[in-house]
């Protein structure tokens, strides 16, 4: 029953409270040891000093299990409860406890009505007190007028998703805001404030003496040492510029400078892209003078693509020493492979034969065939005896 919403608590935005949180969040709420410690039983009142006592950041879910921050845990808390109207104005003024604050801030932004978060959370754009944050990995600092514009503006703040806000200009339309949202900067300012009688001279004198006022706050900022108001005269004045417009300026004087050196208004400095382009130029024409042979030395006015025309020989002459490699290839492969090689080894022989008839020494004549001593020579070799007398 500790998880169950209270019977006399009205549904919000046509559903029960709790469900504003997730399911999978719930459940981990649930699961939580600070919940079952310290979130049992509690009222309002008692909602508010755990939020006093208890809370030192605000977030979401953070870890690896991805654990519920006790910020969330006293937010679905008052979920559960539904304390009064009252109540959460009385958390949200709390001027003492910056958590508190936050605490009430994010249950009306989740519950309330549009015209209701605006005109009550738009005051707080005045709190510049810090706030620590827990991301799921790490920590972070932010302030509570960054808070609340989170809060106005985004969809999900501390990984909660926020019921749909309209915009305030549609509200104004309707009727449901008087009029555009008055900064606390404009009492300082004296920004005026237009009426529907007032003629175009007296706007245009009243919005002169407000940037005279505005002017004077910048030298008093100034003169405290404010960098942002020091920067800002000297803009203001024409001493400095901002970077972006220092750039564009330099390279326009660079160009400028370039332009009357190359059409030679009294400068003695080259333009050195034109020198490299010349440079370049007369390196081609001795490339190409030294790479022709002796044979066929042109005359010096011989044009520039004397390279080219070379190449295009050199071309020429490799492509039909190819077509004629690939034509014997063709048909002598295919019909001629044996009498090619009848042919090649008859040429060996013969040039054997040759070889050995010069490099042997004049011997005596050939015996008769009809003598013994030929046919016992022939015997002899054929490792037969000798004939018998």
């Amino acid at each position: 029953m500790a998880n169950v919403t209270d019977p006399l608590a009205c549904p919000i935005h046509g559903t029960n409270p709790q469900n504003l949180i997730e399911y999978i969040t719930r459940q981990r709420i649930y699961d939580s040891q600070y919940w079952k410690e310290q979130c049992f039983g509690l009222t309002a009142a008692d909602v508010a000093e755990k939020s006093a006592m208890h809370l030192h950041a605000i977030g979401g879910s953070y870890g690896g299990n991805s654990k519920p921050t006790r910020f969330l845990s006293l937010i679905l808390k008052m979920l559960q409860i539904q304390p009064e109207e009252s109540i959460i104005d009385e958390l949200i003024s709390n001027e003492e406890f910056k958590y508190v604050r936050a605490l009430g801030m994010f249950y009306l932004r989740l519950t309330g009505r549009p015209a209701d978060i605006y005109e009550k959370l738009e005051p707080m754009y005045n709190d510049y007190r810090k706030l620590k944050f827990r991301n799921p990995t790490d920590w972070k600092l932010m302030y509570v007028d960054e808070f609340v514009d989170e809060l106005l503006r985004e969809e999900r703040v501390c990984g909660i998703a926020l019921p749909r806000l309209p915009k305030r200009e549609m509200l104004e339309e309707a009727g449901y805001l008087d009029g555009p949202r008055k900064s606390a900067v404009q009492g300082v300012i004296g920004v005026p404030e237009w009426d529907d009688e007032q003629d175009m001279e007296e706007r245009l004198e009243l919005s002169i003496a407000g940037v005279k006022k505005i002017e004077s706050l910048l030298e008093e900022m100034a003169a405290d040492g404010n960098s942002a108001a020091i920067e800002a005269i000297a803009v203001r004045m024409g001493e400095s510029q901002p970077k972006g417009k220092e750039k564009n300026e330099s390279d326009n004087n660079h160009s400028n400078n370039n332009n009357n050196q190359s059409d030679g208004s009294g400068s003695d400095h080259v333009d050195v892209d034109m020198d490299i382009d010349n440079r370049d130029n007369v390196q081609q024409k001795q490339e190409a003078i030294d790479e022709t042979p002796a044979e066929e030395e042109e005359p010096a006015t011989a044009p520039r693509n004397s390279k080219t025309s070379k190449r295009k020989r050199e071309k020429k002459s490799k492509g039909t020493k190819t077509k004629t490699k690939t034509k014997k290839g063709k048909f002598g492969s295919l019909f001629k492979s044996s009498a090619s090689a009848t042919n090649s080894s008859s040429t060996s022989k013969s040039r054997s034969k040759s070889k050995n008839d010069n490099d042997a020494p004049a011997s005596a004549p050939a015996a008769d065939e009809n003598s013994e001593e030929y046919w016992n020579d022939q015997r002899a070799k054929l490792g037969l005896a000798p004939l018998k007398k």
